[in-house]
């Protein structure tokens, strides 16, 4: 899933007391994961500035 602020949603997240990984960041973009309550692992990305 694609978001407009890894951090900020990492954040968000983690204030909630959801586990999720610290954000990974990489020339192709910002990547963070976690676990939702049925099991299933998220993946968001922030697509990086193309300006």
């Amino acid at each position: 899933m694609v978001v407009d602020d890894a951090l900020a949603i990492h954040d968000d997240l983690a204030g909630r007391g959801i586990e999720v990984t610290e954000v990974d960041h990489q020339a192709w973009g910002e990547f963070l994961y976690f676990t939702d309550p049925d099991g299933n692992q998220w993946s968001l990305q922030q697509l990086p500035d193309r300006d």
